[in-house]
This record gives C-alpha cells, structure tokens and sequence, in this order.
C-alpha cells in the first residue's frame, strides 16, 4: 500500500510527463507535475511530495541543479533522475550528489514503479526525534547507575555516533546530503567515521 502517496514529476518534454503521470496515476499514486525546476521547488514546498522525478537535461535550470537544491532544503526526499541515455557516469554522477536512482531513456514503467516503490520504503518514520530522546534518556539512566560523572563528556562521542547513524540512515547512506543535514562538511563527516572506524578495529 502506497497510501496515495504524492510523486511531482519534472520534464520539459510533455509526452514523457503524460506518460509518467498515467502510469503512476494506475500504480495508484498521486501524481502533480510541471516543466522547469523552479516551479518544481515550489511545488514542493506547497505540496510536499514523497517522491521526486525530474529530467537532468532541462531548459533553464537543470535536473542536476534541482537536485542540489533540494539535497539542502529537503535532505531526505527521494529524488529519481532521468537521463537521456545509459551513462554509468552520469550515474555516478547523480549518486554523489544525492540522487536516490537514476533511469535511462526510453525506461520501462514497471521500472519506475519498482523504483519509487523502493524510494517510499526507504523513507525514515515520523518518529525519528522520539528515537532521539528515548535513546538520550537510556544512556543517561545507564552513566547515572554506574554513578559516573561529567556524562556529558563522557558519552559525546557515543551521540555524535547516534546522531550521524541516524543522518546517513535518513538520506540512504549519501554522505554529502548526511553531511549537510548534520551542518557539517562533507570531509568533517568522512574523517569522523574514519576515526570511529579506527577505534573500533584498535
């Protein structure tokens, strides 16, 4: 069940739109779409979609740089790509820079929708700050038992692990979109897990 789930598709070309949204339209998916990725930013403010499809080659601003802009603004929103051909670069390309997939022109429906699947079931739960506090009060209760003191200093480091665990999680394990979330920069993010990685293997 996708719970009518909302997906906004974004392409200049209408045909690919049409089709698009009818094929997601019989997945029982809702679906809201538009030309140019400025109006796709606000529509995804107003609407809030699940989901993000957007063309990369795009009059005005492009696929890629909706994508960026939607990393910083809406870290854990699922962004499709769709390029013009088979490019294990272009590929790559996305996947760094946050995208969730990507798929080439021509693709094949029950692809997309397998896809988007995924991408919903990969959303994080609401209640993902509740997590945050239950796990805030556990540690505490366990420090304050053992009757250790300056906790805080003491567990820092346990809820920087907790905290970026919870950040890769939420944007599927992309480093750069993780890294923002958390206000870092991506080479704080990358030398913190290699410390942590260090210290577990010493």
């Amino acid at each position: 069940m996708n719970e009518q789930a909302t997906i906004l598709v974004v392409d200049d070309d209408s045909s690919i739109r049409w089709v698009l949204a009818r094929a997601l339209h019989n997945a029982e998916y809702k679906v809201i779409s538009c030309d140019n990725g400025t109006e796709a930013i606000e529509l995804v403010n107003t609407h809030q979609p699940n989901i993000v499809i957007t063309d990369i080659q795009m009059s005005g601003m492009s696929g890629l740089e909706l994508l960026e802009k939607l990393n910083q603004s809406h870290p854990s929103l699922p962004v499709i790509m769709i390029t013009a051909y088979a490019d294990t670069d272009i590929g790559s390309q996305t996947h760094d820079l946050g995208a969730f997939d990507y798929l080439p022109k021509p693709f094949n429906i029950n692809q997309v929708i397998n896809i988007c699947r995924k991408a919903l079931d990969s959303r994080q739960p609401d209640t993902y700050l509740p997590a945050w506090q239950q796990q805030i009060h556990k540690t505490i209760e366990q420090h304050y038992h053992q009757g250790q003191t300056k906790i805080l200093q003491q567990i820092q480091d346990d809820f920087e692990r907790f905290i970026v665990d919870n950040a890769l999680r939420l944007t599927h394990g992309h480093k750069q979109k993780a890294a923002k979330l958390l206000g870092w920069g991506r080479n704080t993010l990358t030398r913190k897990l290699q410390q942590w990685q260090q210290q577990d293997n010493d």
